[in-house]
C-alpha cells in the first residue's frame, strides 16, 4: 500500500492512444500541467510491408465472397501491432524513467491491448479510461485525469 504523501510526490506517465496514433505525457506533480514527451516513444511507423495498400484490398473486404471469416482483418493486425509497440515502448520508458504511476487513456480495443502489454511487462497501471482522447489538448487531458482520479 502506498503512503499518501508518496502518492503525490512522484511523476506520472500518461499514455493516450488509439489504433493509429499515440501521445505520451509527463505529469511532474499530481494535478500539475502535462508535458508532451511523445518523442520518447521513438519511431512508431511499421517497419514491414503492409499486407494491402491503404486503399483497401481484396482481403480487407467482408461479404459473401470474403475468405477472411471471423479472423482479424489486415487493418486490425496493423492496429494491434501499433498498439503493441506503444505498449512495449511505454513499459521501457516507465522502467527507466523513474515514474511512480502509469495512466492509460485509450480507445476501448487499444486499452485492452495496452493492458495486456503492461501485464506482460509486469508494469502496474494506476488508472485507465476507455475513451479515444488522442486529439484532446493537454489542458483537457489534465481535467480528465483529475476527474478520473476522483472517480468521476
Amino acid at each position: 500500500m502506498k503512503e499518501a504523501g508518496m502518492e503525490l510526490a512522484g511523476p506520472s506517465l500518461i499514455v493516450v492512444a488509439d489504433g493509429r496514433q499515440a501521445r505520451l505525457f509527463e505529469e511532474h506533480r499530481r494535478g500539475g500541467p502535462l508535458t508532451d514527451v511523445t518523442t520518447l516513444l521513438g519511431d512508431l511507423s511499421p517497419h514491414r510491408p503492409e499486407a494491402s495498400g491503404s486503399r483497401g484490398g481484396a482481403h480487407d473486404r467482408l461479404g459473401p465472397a470474403s475468405h477472411t471469416g471471423d479472423g482479424p482483418t489486415p487493418q486490425d493486425r496493423r492496429e494491434a501491432d501499433f498498439v503493441g509497440l506503444v505498449g512495449v515502448r511505454a513499459a521501457e520508458i516507465m522502467r527507466r524513467g523513474g515514474y511512480q504511476d502509469l495512466i492509460l487513456i485509450a480507445a476501448p480495443r487499444a486499452l485492452g491491448q495496452l493492458r495486456q502489454a503492461m501485464a506482460h511487462a509486469r508494469v502496474t497501471v494506476a488508472e485507465t479510461e476507455a475513451h479515444d482522447r488522442v486529439s484532446e489538448t493537454p489542458a483537457s487531458l489534465r481535467t480528465r485525469l483529475r476527474e478520473l482520479r476522483l472517480g468521476a
